[in-house]
């Protein structure tokens, strides 16, 4: 037996012989032996976990040596201590991490778990005030057996399952155990002369190889430096190591602090597993200072001045053991004058003391995105595709680079990668196993935090709902949507504070590959579904209510329909059509744009599923499908405006409501005058005047309203002499009623009715009327339309400067409306305008101004789209681009086609008639006349009216091949 095993035991005598004094000389200069070597073997060897056990047994003896009265009875426990700090020494050192045989890796991490028992023993002890000692100022021998039992019980089981594996186990230690015996009698002697040879100091690293975007955060963090320290906080994959390594390169940086220049990384380490010995110990690797000692590192620091990264902070900020110490530790270094430290972390809660600026790193602009994208995948594809792709990434700097690698890798398509990635979103953001191959690991390792792990299911409660919610949750609703939880705001806090949420505007979102990940691998069905009722109770009052607060919630509100029609019972199915009935008249109402749930709302039938009331299942499915028309009318989608009336209208009529059965067949034939079948349209206007006389339900109010819609079909057929007769009829009856709205609408009517006659004078006065009527009133409507027909009146006598001036009263009139119909229908006919004038750029510019229009809205009409194509044909065609305006004019047909607009359609189709003429090609103006023509015949238009209602899109009198093809006049081939 060595001679530092423990022969004797304490004597129980208050006053101690000289051989027990000198025994108990003994023990300590053992343990103080022991604990020198374990603390220089923890130098030594590269594995984070080893260090942390060999911290582990060294911290278990100093206790033993600082605080217990018997230290004489821990001998057999010191020895087993030695033994695993000398077994880890041997079977490690000089070992690269991965040399290391995987089964030692386990054995450690076993050892690890074990040793943490005792810990969380200590734990126990520490709330009967024993201030948190591993074993109490006297144990008594019982308990220290037990110790060194449950010691040789896991030494054990670890040493046979070794054998195997090991090149050599604890039973054969005892061969090498001399030479630390050696070391331990040099300690005794005072004569330790061990030596270790300093590591080399780790460089910088370089430059980030792609870095788009940044630039401004690069340069405000250099700037802070200047003063004091920076914070570079936000979620996980947003770019904050990035960053941070293009600031440890900006040429200032590398003038005032040379090589000394340090990034500490923390990122490939658990919480759990640091301590303050490890956090010491990593930052002396990257220094490349011998001893991991807090005061060595600090004068080291000292010395002249240096940078230092701490690279995922958060790591070291939610450690379960000496995180107090820690942030003591980097205070200690930032108030020394020479040293300068930036912390990257997704906690924005900064646990020490540092003076310092936060810099919030937001995801990467558009433009970033693009570039970051394309630098790995190339150009190739459409843009706007790429940018929609990059959109749903909300521009997320590490999402971008996974999936422009795996679109790499697998040479994909862009239209290949649009469709892999609707299919399945998750995994292509998964394509390795470090944080920088895996957006769900970065996910992770917060929520895995401390911080989260307090605030227990809660917090994971408010990630499901806030994932389900694509426009996050409003400030002011938290309580209203989380009723049963009562530290709503503490959570929100906590979860902002990890980055896992961030506040934007006056809600708090979470950025899209964060939700999706949540949604795939967090989403508990049953929690979530009791949340979602305290959801939608929420927003169905508010739905109840009404108000402009859609236009923030609208996709929130959406997404709980969607759901609930999905889940729908027989019970519930009558509810949920009310809610989304009164969605769809406020989506209309604030914020028309396109929406997911046609299939669900027309899907829905009487006999799925067994309803508990027919009666009220058909009444909401009506008026939710209405709705959903007058929105699809709002987006000038006049064909699918058209089908959902009719399809409502039969409902309606099936519940035998005759008042709205009417109402949908003049919604109906509206659609089909804005379509150009005006001959259908005229058809459906006679068929809803006769069911309101048919049910005795047509007052003279609806009379008028129908007759002056209806003359606006029979001018389109040329019938203007029976048009100006209902005109007049209604114009007399709003005049009698005395409503301004009515009177001005009667007379923009028949003063456009009297343009298309020729009676330009009548018609200016109706103009004027009209003018000075909505001036009078503040209508902003019909002054708006009102100064769009003064402007060509006025352009028309030749006064192009007056009209030009009220054209811009009108656009900016239509600006303040928001309404990007009437917005850009104002520009169109100002290019008109700049297009008659001859003043071709401007126009050109003017259309560019419309298509920007467009682009700032969510959505952006074909229709819009379509009608800006055939002003900027129009254009091309005055300015004589014979060619550009032909590629226009084509494109405007074979986008007609799918958007049933025959009127346009028809219009484009002479125009591309008059080309094919003036470029000597009869035979193909023939063709287009033809078509044309046949056009007209489908949808009852007369030849002659092709520009009623659409004035500025009037070709030139010189175009004259459609007049002299209709008096079969035409040259032949």
């Amino acid at each position: 037996m060595p001679w530092f095993k423990w022969r004797g035991k304490a004597k129980t005598s208050p006053k101690p012989s000289t051989q027990e004094t000198q025994s108990h000389e003994n023990t300590l200069a053992v343990l103080s032996g022991v604990i020198a070597v374990l603390d220089t073997t923890k130098d030594l060897v590269p594995i984070d976990i080893a260090k942390g056990v060999l911290s582990t047994l060294s911290s278990i003896l100093t206790t033993v040596k600082n605080t217990m009265q018997n230290k004489d009875d821990f001998g057999e426990v010191i020895d087993r201590c030695r033994k695993m700090g000398s077994f880890i020494e041997r079977t490690t050192c000089g070992k690269s991490e991965g040399d290391i045989d995987p089964t030692l890796v386990r054995a450690l991490s076993e050892l690890n778990s074990f040793l943490g028992g005792i810990e969380n023993t200590v734990k126990k002890k520490e709330q009967r005030k024993l201030h948190y000692r591993l074993i109490s100022a006297s144990v008594d021998r019982e308990s220290i057996a037990n110790f060194k039992e449950q010691l040789d019980s896991f030494l054990q089981m670890w040493d046979l399952e070794l054998a195997v594996h090991a090149d050599m186990t604890l039973s054969k230690v005892d061969g090498k155990i001399d030479k630390v015996d050696m070391k331990i009698e040099r300690i005794l002697r005072g004569t330790m002369e061990m030596k270790i040879d300093e590591p080399d100091r780790e460089p910088p690293p370089g430059r980030p190889p792609m870095f788009f975007g940044r630039d401004d955060l690069v340069r405000d963090a250099v700037e802070s430096l200047n003063l004091q320290h920076v914070v570079l906080v936000g979620p996980g994959g947003i770019g904050k190591s990035t960053i941070a390594k293009a600031i440890l390169n900006e040429d200032s940086i590398i003038a005032k602090f040379h090589d000394r220049r340090f990034f500490v990384r923390f990122d490939n380490i658990d919480a759990s597993q640091i301590t303050f010995d490890i956090f010491i110990r990593r930052i002396a690797d990257v220094l490349g200072v011998k001893s991991a000692r807090l005061s060595t590192i600090k004068t080291h620091l000292a010395a002249s001045d240096v940078l230092i990264v701490l690279d995922n902070a958060e790591t070291f900020q939610d450690a379960v053991s000496g995180a107090g110490s820690i942030a003591e530790a980097i205070d200690d270094f930032g108030a020394l004058p020479s040293v300068r430290v930036v912390l990257t972390t997704r906690n924005r809660r900064v646990s020490t003391n540092l003076r310092r600026t936060i810099i919030e790193v937001p995801a990467l602009d558009p433009g970033a995105a693009r570039e970051t994208f394309t630098q790995i995948y190339g150009t190739d594809g459409s843009p706007a595709t790429i940018n929609k792709l990059l959109k749903d990434l909300d521009f997320h700097p590490l999402s971008i680079n996974l999936l422009a690698h795996i679109a790499t890798e697998n040479q994909w398509t862009l239209e290949r990668l649009t469709s892999e990635w609707e299919k399945k979103q998750t995994q292509l953001l998964e394509v390795g196993d470090g944080k920088f191959q895996s957006l769900s690991i970065t996910i992770e390792l917060s929520l895995e935090s401390s911080s989260i792990k307090q605030l227990r299911n809660n917090a994971r409660r408010v990630l499901q709902v806030l994932a389900f919610l694509p426009q996050g949750i409003s400030e002011t609703n938290m309580e209203s949507l989380f009723p049963t939880i009562p530290n709503i705001r503490s959570i929100v806090d906590a979860l902002c504070r990890l980055s896992l949420m961030y506040r934007k505007v006056e809600a708090y979102t979470m950025l899209s590959p964060i939700r999706i990940h949540i949604s795939n691998a967090h989403q508990v069905r049953d929690t979530l579904t009791l949340d979602l009722i305290h959801v939608r109770h929420h927003y169905h009052a508010q739905l109840y209510d009404g108000g402009t607060w859609i236009t923030t919630e609208d996709a929130n509100v959406e997404r709980l329909i969607a759901h609930d029609f999905f889940e729908a019972t027989a019970e519930d199915i009558s509810f949920i059509y009310q809610a989304c009935s009164r969605f769809l008249r406020l989506l209309m109402q604030h914020k028309p744009r396109p929406t997911s749930l046609r299939t669900a709302i027309l899907g829905k039938t009487e006999s799925t599923p067994r309803l508990v009331d027919q009666n009220e299942f058909s009444y909401w499915k009506a008026w939710t499908i209405y709705h959903l028309g007058g929105l699809a009318a709002a987006l000038s989608d006049d064909r699918e405006a058209a089908d959902l009336f009719t399809n409502a209208k039969y409902l309606f009529a099936h519940d035998q409501n005759h008042e709205m059965s009417a109402y949908c067949l003049e919604r109906v034939a509206t659609q089909y005058s804005s379509l150009g079948i005006v001959s259908a349209a005229e058809q459906t206007f006679q068929e809803a005047l006769n069911l309101r006389r048919e049910h005795h339900i047509l007052s003279p109010d609806d009379e008028a309203r129908i007759n002056l819609r209806l003359s606006d079909a029979m001018v389109r057929e040329g019938r203007l002499q029976e048009a100006l007769t209902l005109l007049t009829s209604a114009r007399e009856y709003f005049d009698s009623t005395g409503d301004a709205g009515d009177i001005g609408w009667a007379m923009g009517c028949q003063g456009e009715a009297e343009w298309h006659s020729g009676d330009y004078a009548a018609a200016r006065q109706h103009f004027e009327t009209r003018f000075s009527l909505a001036t009078r009133t503040n209508d902003n409507f019909h002054h708006l339309w009102s100064l769009t027909q003064l402007a060509r009146a006025e352009a028309r006598d030749g006064n192009y400067m007056e009209a030009r001036k009220l054209l811009e009263e009108a656009f900016t009139l239509a600006s303040e409306g928001d309404d990007v119909n009437h917005t850009c229908d104002v520009l169109w006919q100002q290019a008109a305008l700049a297009s008659d004038r001859g003043d071709f750029d401007r126009a050109r510019d003017i259309l560019t101004r419309a298509f920007g229009e467009m682009a700032t809205h969510e959505w952006q009409s074909a229709e819009i789209i379509a009608m800006t194509n055939d002003c900027s044909a129009r254009n091309e065609l005055f300015a004589g681009d014979f060619a550009k305006a032909k590629e226009l004019f084509l494109g405007v047909v074979n986008s007609c086609d799918e958007l049933s607009d025959f009127e346009l359609q028809t219009r484009s189709s002479r125009a591309l008639g008059e080309i094919a003429l003036l470029e000597g090609d009869t035979a193909g103006a023939r063709q287009w006349f033809t078509k044309t023509k046949s056009l007209c015949d489908d949808t009852g238009r007369h030849p002659d009216c092709l520009y009623i209602g659409n004035p500025h899109t009037q070709l030139k009198e010189e175009h004259n091949g459609w007049k002299l093809f209709l008096k079969e006049r035409l040259p032949s081939a």
